[in-house]
């Protein structure tokens, strides 16, 4: 589920029926479907340019939907299995977690194209934004670990090591931490 709200809707992607839901906000009736191909996994919201964000897991590409109008308005090649999004308005690009790749496509928000390629750990599973330091966090499964990316040059800074098989982030924008669920050591880094 993403969260537009400039036109107070809810888009859901819908992986068995292949498409996207698009939800009012204000009455929670169904607005429309936008069709996607197989499999849509992962969703975002670029707020500059008001377009929505979707992951195809088969297709091995990123649909663009008009945020005003529910069109798709854009198809994006990225890597093998993308699996996550996340938006950076600091920047007004969209990473996109190639899952079998093990990279980072990074999207230029107002064009709608991949501008750079990051290699990240085995099996990246899980993205976060931190707007604070306007850094990018990857877990990668197989990897133990965390790849951090730089937002503004769009390269990476270190690597963390985490227990096994790192799932989930979440930033806490607080205290500016990063938390990563391991789901293989039942604890979170």
């Amino acid at each position: 589920l993403v969260y537009n709200p400039t036109d107070n809707k809810v888009y859901c992607a819908n992986l068995g029926s292949y498409d996207v839901t698009v939800i009012d906000g204000a009455t929670n009736n169904v607005i429309t479907t936008v069709p996607t191909g197989l499999y849509p996994y992962a969703l975002t919201y670029n707020s500059t340019n008001n377009k929505v964000y979707c992951a195809t897991d088969s297709f091995d590409n990123v649909i663009v939907i008009d945020g005003a109008t529910d069109s798709l308005i854009a198809i994006i090649l990225v890597g093998s299995k993308p699996r996550a999004l996340v938006y950076n308005p600091t920047n007004n690009q969209v990473y996109c977690l190639n899952m079998y790749s093990g990279t980072l496509s990074v999207i230029d928000g107002a064009g709608d194209s991949v501008i750079t390629t990051i290699p990240v750990g085995s099996m990246p599973y899980a993205l976060v934004y931190n707007s604070t330091d306007n850094k990018v966090y990857c877990s990668n499964y197989f990897s133990y670990n965390v790849t951090v990316i730089d937002g503004a040059t769009n390269n990476v800074i270190t690597t963390i090591p985490t227990g096994q098989y790192p799932y989930g982030l979440a930033y806490n924008p607080t205290n500016n931490r990063v938390y990563c669920a391991n789901w293989g050591s039942d604890n979170v880094s």
